[in-house]
């Protein structure tokens, strides 16, 4: 069992869990969000790397950016599409974030656009 600072791993709030995951996963970026990551630098907007909502359901993203109440999730070939589409038009619905999706393959081929109006600055 894995100790943080004694206590058991399975133990910690919510929110340390959570920090440990996105520590853990900025060293496992895949090359599509490694990419993105140095797509979004060069266009200059604030956003949060795998940012965990934990209210009304626990669901971790992978780009939020909060000034734009916008989510852009990278997918890859394991994502169900239809499941996806369920779970973020709740989340939407809910939350009132707009949520974009991508796959591997567009973001490494460039062939992604992302609305200029709240991106551009």
């Amino acid at each position: 069992m894995a100790l943080v600072a004694g206590i058991p791993f399975s133990k910690l709030h919510r929110a340390k869990r959570h920090a440990i995951f996105v520590a853990q996963r900025k060293e496992r970026i895949t090359p599509a969000e490694d990419w993105f990551c140095r797509y979004l630098a060069s266009l200059g907007p604030s956003y949060r790397f795998q940012q965990g909502f934990f209210t009304p359901h626990y669901r971790i993203v992978d780009f939020f950016f909060p000034d734009q109440n916008i989510i852009i999730e990278i997918d890859g070939a394991c994502h169900d599409p239809e499941k996806d589409s369920r779970r973020d038009e709740w989340f939407t619905r809910e939350r009132g974030i707009k949520i974009l999706r991508f796959t591997n393959g567009q973001i490494l081929s460039g062939t992604f656009s992302l609305p200029a109006r709240d991106f551009v600055r």
